[in-house]
């Protein structure tokens, strides 16, 4: 398995350099991250944990800025290349010293899905080979003018150049190599030719030059101040998840990445926007319970609010590669607080609208049960070593065989979309704005008898298939030990 990257970042880019500031390419920032930062990490996430960066020019002002970055925590070997105006392939052999085995080749201004570099680390590979990535689907293609041409037949590269006019693929910029491509960019330097295609035709005239394509995988070389644009238009058009619900995906995220577009460019931390969200829960949950319209209308937009808020802290960390299990802890801790207290401001409301105290008391026991299911979900999570609701979700619906699911299950499965934060954050609006508080106080006891039921139901068992709880409960029915042998 391959474990070491080159990244050559010695050109000077003179399209795209600066872009508005007085700096070399791979320092321009894409959605907030520098290039080389970027493609450093985007391999990091990928499982490179060894780095070798070829720098030229503003060699200095490059290594300065990125070695002390307290996110680049890698093991990096910095190569200054005097001759960067020779080539790329000249950059890449400077690199020679470094490697002794098999390595990913990079360039520092291409982005890419680290799933693309997580299947390429794994290929085999022979010691006289090189793998590149190449895009067949020619129709998504940014810039077809300047894109390296392959011609490709039977996962072999034939042609490769800007100028070819029969072709079939293009050239990513992510390759697969083997110590032999610096044989191969010697000849080709021998030649009068210095750039690492000259390199990559000598492995193909032998044969040995393989492909593999991107099956639709996202990447894009960030070479003008057009594709620098488009680059930022894509990963905010990537934030989505498949988890989103319904609300999320058609409302909340048009407008969370129109947010997440301008704190991308400030120092605001993930954790910081779940702290706010809370905060803002707070004070809705305080209109809520006041009581009157005036105040119940503008808290139950504030929630609303504090749902889309919400996308932002995992938005900001998708892009910034700031995600960490501290920060799902926070995330996660902080939204199931901020649900508790907003419960119980629509209690105190209905309470001051009705002034029965029938209705606080019963508000307050359905709390007090959610505040144990929370407290189950926690359990769970802390054994399972993650900090993310969404681990808890995924195993509720998967813990248990489909085959061997009991209509109870079924049915809180179809249900389980009313826990979503987007969900109910928008349906108390619309309660809210209706002047419905004992809308939104019926919605909540019915639904948390029918969620916390699910959670205490299959909660234990999801516990013992992790190991957290005994294989057998005393007082546990035939049925129930049937089922959960055959779960496990």
């Amino acid at each position: 398995m391959v474990k070491k990257a080159v990244i050559i970042a010695a050109g000077m880019g003179s399209r795209l350099r600066g872009y508005g500031a007085d700096l070399p390419k791979p320092l321009v920032k894409v959605a907030g991250v520098e290039l080389l930062k970027r493609t450093v990490l985007s391999a990091k996430r990928a499982g490179i944990t060894e780095f070798v960066i070829v720098t030229g020019y503003r060699a200095d002002d490059i290594e300065g800025t990125l070695a002390s970055d307290p996110q680049m925590d890698v093991a990096i070997d910095w190569v200054y290349n005097e001759e960067w105006e020779r080539g790329n392939g000249v950059s890449v052999l400077k690199a020679q010293p470094y490697v002794d085995e098999p390595f990913i080749l990079l360039m520092s201004d291409h982005l890419f899905d680290s799933e693309a570099l997580a299947r390429l680390r794994h290929m085999p590979l022979g010691s006289d080979e090189a793998m590149l990535c190449v895009d067949s689907n020619l129709d998504r293609i940014f810039d077809m003018e300047d894109a390296t041409k392959v011609m490709v037949d039977r996962d072999r590269v034939v042609k490769i150049g800007k100028e070819l006019s029969d072709f079939n693929a293009v050239d990513t910029g992510i390759f697969l190599c083997s110590p032999y491509l610096f044989s191969a960019l010697e000849s080709s330097i021998a030649s009068g030719e210095g750039s690492l295609s000259g390199g990559i035709r000598v492995l193909s005239e032998e044969g040995a030059m393989r492909t593999m394509d991107m099956d639709g995988l996202f990447w894009l070389d960030v070479d003008t101040p057009e594709s620098h644009v488009f680059a930022e238009q894509t990963l905010f058009q990537m934030l989505g998840k498949p988890t989103d619900g319904f609300v999320s995906r058609n409302f909340n995220r048009k407008i969370s990445t129109r947010i997440t577009r301008l704190l991308v460019h400030t120092p605001v931390t993930p954790n910081q926007i779940s702290i706010v969200t809370m905060l803002v829960s707070f004070l809705s949950a305080w209109l809520v319970a006041s009581g009157d319209y005036f105040h119940l209308a503008l808290g139950g937009l504030l929630f609303q609010f504090a749902s889309i808020i919400d996308g932002c802290d995992g938005e900001i960390a998708k892009l910034k590669f700031m995600g960490s299990q501290l920060g799902e802890w926070v995330d996660t801790m902080a939204d199931n607080i901020s649900y508790l207290v907003f419960f119980i401001g629509v209690i105190l409301g209905m309470s001051h609208h009705t002034g029965d105290a029938f209705y606080p008391m019963l508000g307050l026991v359905i709390v007090s049960v959610d505040a144990l299911g929370v407290m189950m979900i926690f359990l769970y999570l802390n054994h399972i070593g993650s900090g993310s609701i969404v681990s808890f979700n995924m195993a509720f619906s998967d813990e248990v065989p489909e085959a061997h699911r009991s209509w109870f299950h079924r049915f809180c499965l179809s249900i389980k979309f009313v826990s979503r934060r987007d969900f109910f954050a928008a349906l108390f609006c619309v309660f809210a704005v209706l002047n419905s508080i004992a809308g939104m106080y019926w919605f909540l006891i019915i639904g948390s008898i029918f969620l916390c039921a699910g959670i205490f139901g299959f909660g234990g068992h999801m516990l013992r298939t992790q190991g957290a709880w005994p294989a057998s409960v005393p007082g546990q029915s035939e049925t129930q030990k049937l089922v959960s042998e055959k779960a496990d």
